[in-house]
């Protein structure tokens, strides 16, 4: 995208400062925005039976959102925590619309994240669905080495669908 293309953007763009622990989205809220990540971490989780789901860690230089509640206008499902300190610059859902209005490399750069995205959970179906938790383990050491050292035992072990202690035995036996 050139930077005549790029500019248009910046009357919509909102800079926030979310706190480690605070909320970017909850469950039964409209997700209204985009959220670009300049700095820290988030996760994406549900409820299931009252326990917390782990189905994503997103970083620096990546976006965050509900895609279902953010395209559909829907309630969401799950919620959005930082787990770090962090700063985002949103694009609402309005704003979005403003500028595929305005030029058209608006919707091919949406249509490249919504293929990465599709791709992403590709992976990830294909990942809880045929891998051992080890072999999850060690793709999401091999793919997102950082989340290893900035996440908790415990979000990994959710993340990946099994307890603490595999977590600990895999990385125990990983270190040998």
């Amino acid at each position: 995208m050139d930077e005549d293309v790029f500019g248009l953007a910046l009357d919509y763009f909102v800079v926030k400062e979310i706190k480690k622990g605070d909320f970017l989205l909850k469950e039964g809220k409209v997700c209204h925005q985009i959220a670009y990540i300049e700095k820290g971490l988030f996760r994406t989780y549900f409820l299931k039976d009252g326990n917390e789901v782990n189905t994503c860690f997103c970083m620096e230089d990546s976006i965050t959102l509900s895609h279902k509640s953010f395209v559909n206008r829907v309630a969401s499902t799950e919620y959005i925590q930082a787990i770090e300190d962090a700063k985002v610059v949103t694009l609402s859902y309005d704003n979005l619309i403003k500028l595929y209005q305005l030029d058209y490399a608006w919707q091919s750069l949406s249509n490249v994240l919504t293929e990465r995205e599709c791709i992403r959970l590709s992976e990830r179906i294909n990942a809880m669905s045929f891998e051992t938790a080890k072999e999850k383990y060690l793709h999401l050491l091999e793919k997102q080495p950082e989340i290893i050292q900035r996440v908790s035992i415990q979000h990994i072990a959710s993340y990946i669908g099994v307890s603490r202690e595999t977590v600990s035995r895999i990385r125990s036996k990983i270190l040998l």
